[in-house]
């Protein structure tokens, strides 16, 4: 016999997420949402996990989501509950990842009236959510059981329409919390299905795209953060064989192509700017999210670019290189199909540049990590030739710059939070999504990221597929490569945080398993016995790495590179 909550909009809100085809929850423990955590819990098409560190519980559900790529339904109690899950839903925000979050709340004629575990709830992620909405407190009457209805139809529809993406509903709701009732005795609630719009560009705008591409004979085009998809590899393999075209990626783009240039920092930094014209396209195009690399950023701002195309569906007016030109509102697969039959001039010079300085730094890259000592460099090298296939997640910061530099590997999945970039939640999206994945799950993480979150295993859903590599150097690296925090007196205490913790406390109080290396030998060792088939996880491998030493030798790689590229020509066609 299946039981819900009395209150028939929340069992509704229940039963028409399922009926839609969310089949998770995660729910923090607390009363006011009671009759929501009994409603998803009772029914049968929809497992619930129960996470208590709502922080945790918001980005272990965006990992969820990431991986299954369907809304993730999070689900809290009144008060500041609700702003623990801010980090993950301003993440999945600019990651276009969906999540359906439920917030029970008080009263409304309580809010600001001392009424304990109450605040100002309504549109409380107003600036980082695509809709938010809030249902009608203890609706009864025909008129408001169907408006109920009919916010949480279009809830659930728009984190999926127009782009995914996160959406509030926030309920308001009286005591008594826990009265229930039969299932079969609840009249079926009207689901409302929706159909994604597609844009349709009128054949006056086809004949503008293709008479703009005739004009170029340089394009530049910039591949950011996204998932893996085929339609979207084979449009950027038939992109690459174009003879004006140099693409760039990085491995959070999950490009599965062959002519691309897949590690923009090692490349980028070698580009001085008595040589940016000789790399200047005529045409840049950017798709897909976020990039990583803030030297390509500052490069290409400071170039002299014609014409720049952001090609998004949804996303306008993204203007990241300060040369925007031309919206294009389509997927890039239903771009290349428009401008690979035109004609078109190629700059051979541009080509050959951008070529040359791919090998050569390729080249440079190669020998000068065959030959470094014990380092942040070396433990990235080792990692990413040890790791077998599977997902790859890596923390912001010093790890996912470190995993730039090398060539994107086709058997991983790269994962990174990079839509805003924080360092909080690495551990738990890592967690949510080796929870809803068959294979081995791999986070690379830094010290400071991983103390951040380290309640990320205080629940009973870390999985044994779930293997989490701490590169430990005792505080934030990065702020001995970023230029200023060095020659201020505050350093070492404000901005490295320099700290002699270890995660040994941590893997014994969450009985998670620990290993350590501290050299090159060991971390092989180590690696080989955790990515071993008859291992049992989870494992926390915390490597000890040289703190001071580390950055110099990130520094030495750069200059290395830089002395062992060509000459551009400058001259062009």
């Amino acid at each position: 016999m299946t039981l819900l909550s009395a209150k028939t909009s929340v069992a509704n809100a229940v039963r028409i997420a399922a009926a839609k085809g969310i089949k998770y929850a995660v729910i923090s423990p607390g009363s006011r949402n009671a009759p929501l955590t009994i409603s998803l819990d009772e029914h049968p098409n929809i497992t619930c996990l129960n996470i208590p560190d709502e922080r945790v519980a918001g980005f272990f559900a965006l990992g969820m989501a990431q991986e299954l790529q369907s809304p993730v339904i999070l689900c809290c109690t009144s008060g500041s509950a609700a702003l623990n899950y801010a980090p993950a839903i301003v993440e999945a925000y600019y990651q276009k990842i969906p999540l359906l979050i439920y917030t029970a709340d008080r009263p409304t004629e309580w809010i600001d009236q001392r009424a304990g575990q109450t605040m100002r709830q309504h549109e409380v992620y107003a600036n980082y959510i695509k809709s938010s909405y809030q249902l009608l407190s203890e609706a009864k009457q025909r008129d408001h059981l169907w408006y109920n209805d009919r916010i949480i139809n279009q809830a659930v529809d728009e984190t999926m329409i127009d782009g995914p993406g996160p959406v509030h509903v926030n309920f308001p709701m009286r005591e008594p919390l826990y009265d229930l009732i039969k299932l079969e005795e609840l009249s079926p609630p009207k689901v409302v299905t929706s159909i994604q719009r597609k844009n349709v560009l009128p054949e006056s705008a086809i004949d503008e795209l293709k008479e703009a591409w005739s004009r170029h004979d340089s394009v530049l085009v910039i591949i950011g953060q996204r998932a893996r998809s085929e339609r979207f590899d084979r449009a950027i393999e038939a992109l690459s064989t174009l003879s004006h075209v140099i693409i760039l990626t990085e491995n959070t783009s999950n490009v599965c192509a062959t002519k691309v240039y897949r590690s923009i920092d090692r490349l980028i930094d070698s580009i001085g700017p008595e040589e940016y014209s000789a790399f200047t396209p005529s045409l840049v195009i950017s798709c897909a999210g976020p990039i990583v690399s803030k030297k390509i950023r500052f490069m290409l701002r400071d170039m002299n670019i014609a014409e720049h195309w952001h090609v998004d569906p949804v996303d306008q007016y993204v203007d990241t290189y300060r040369a925007l030109t031309q919206n294009v509102p389509l997927m890039i697969q239903e771009l290349v199909p428009i401008v690979s039959q035109v004609d078109h001039r190629v700059d051979q010079r541009f080509m050959a540049n951008w070529r040359r300085r791919e090998a050569d730094t390729k080249s440079a890259h190669d020998v000068y990590v065959d030959q470094v000592e014990w380092c942040d460099l070396q433990v990235m090298n080792a990692i990413h030739e040890r790791v077998p296939g599977g997902q790859f997640h890596i923390a912001s910061s010093t790890p996912v710059r470190y995993t730039q530099l090398f060539e994107t590997r086709m058997d991983l999945q790269y994962r990174a939070n990079r839509g805003v970039s924080g360092i909080d939640g690495c551990t738990s999206t890592a967690a949510g999504a080796a929870y809803v994945c068959d294979e081995v799950v791999t986070l690379v993480t830094g010290d400071i990221a991983f103390f951040y979150d380290s309640n990320a295993f205080w629940h009973h859903h870390v999985g044994d597929n779930l293997r989490v590599i701490m590169i430990n150097n005792e505080g934030g690296n990065i702020f001995r490569y970023v230029k200023g925090p060095q020659r201020t007196s505050q350093f070492e205490k404000h901005f490295e945080a320099h700290h002699v913790t270890t995660a040994k406390g941590i893997a014994e109080a969450y009985h998670v398993n620990y290993l350590t290396a501290t050299d090159a030998k060991s971390l092989a060792d180590q690696l080989d016995i955790i990515y071993n088939h008859d291992y049992v996880g989870p494992v926390i491998l915390e490597i000890f790495t040289p703190r001071e030493l580390n950055i110099q030798i990130l520094k030495d790689y750069f200059a290395y590179i830089k002395s062992k590229v060509r000459p551009a020509d400058a001259e062009s066609d």
